[in-house]
């Protein structure tokens, strides 16, 4: 198989208690982390209760991507054997199929028994999967990765490196960086900042996240499927202010010279 947060606002999805709580391996006795939080059973100093900092900070960054590199695992070596239950056109009945070690239940279970939702759950494989072990920085947060996931190889090699360095205004938080992709150039803090006219504005990312978690949900094209043709038409008459949206920005888009930029 091929194949954490820079500001806490920033975490869309964070792992659940059990598993920070189990992966946090703490430098003294004094305290102990239980999946309800942290107890503190003798008086800490200041050293000692700022050296919890990072290791607090590790295990948090780390979990998103050890539940996506899980279930890639999962999907590599066992989804071919949920498919055994399919029947395939022109297959002969009298030849027996190979016997089958994972049920779609026990697969199923082992999701649900993470405790965590499965759109959660595909965010997190899609970045592990979309973002390697060997192209991940450990000195980035999770939502930076996430932030650069849909992006080729190469574009998503530069962006990690940017993000790492820095620049003269300092670190680039994972809100920064996402804008600064969208932009195809790196923001200033300055620019992150809404322009009075535009205060009081309702960002569209939100929306487009519920929307992108909706089609997580159904199953996507799979759901797509099982429709029938009256409720294709119905969902795409809901759809129409959509596409009349898309269509503005990129009429809007079309009429301004590009001029490429470089980070």
């Amino acid at each position: 198989m091929s194949n954490t947060a820079a500001i806490a606002k920033e975490a869309a999805a964070e792992p659940t208690p059990e598993l920070v709580a189990h992966s946090v391996a703490l430098p003294t006795g004094k305290v102990k982390v239980s999946p309800m939080g942290m107890e503190v059973n003798e008086k800490l100093t200041f050293d000692e209760w700022i050296s919890l900092a990072p290791h607090i900070g590790s295990a948090l960054r780390s979990m998103a991507f050890v539940v996506g590199d899980w279930l890639i695992y999962g999907e590599d070596e066992f989804s071919a054997q949920l498919e055994l239950d399919i029947k395939v056109e022109g297959e002969d009945p009298n030849v027996p199929r190979p016997a089958k070690r994972v049920t779609r239940e026990r697969y199923d279970t082992a999701h649900a028994s993470t405790g965590i939702d499965l759109a959660t759950l595909k965010t997190y494989a899609h970045v592990s999967r979309r973002v390697p072990l060997s192209l991940r920085n450990n000195l980035l947060s999770w939502e930076h990765h996430k932030a650069v996931a849909k992006l080729k190889e190469a574009d998503l090699t530069r962006w990690l490196d940017t993000a790492k360095d820095g620049d003269k205004h300092g670190a680039i938080s994972a809100r920064r960086l996402r804008a600064s992709i969208t932009a195809g150039r790196v923001l200033s803090p300055e620019e992150m900042v809404i322009p009075p006219s535009e205060q009081g504005i309702s960002n569209h990312v939100p929306s487009i996240n519920r929307l992108a978690a909706w089609w997580n949900q159904t199953g996507g094209p799979d759901w797509l499927a099982s429709r029938t043709h009256e409720q294709l038409s119905a969902i795409l008459r809901d759809f129409e202010p959509v596409v009349q949206i898309l269509s503005a920005i990129r009429d809007q888009r079309d009429r301004i010279p590009h001029t490429p930029t470089l980070l």
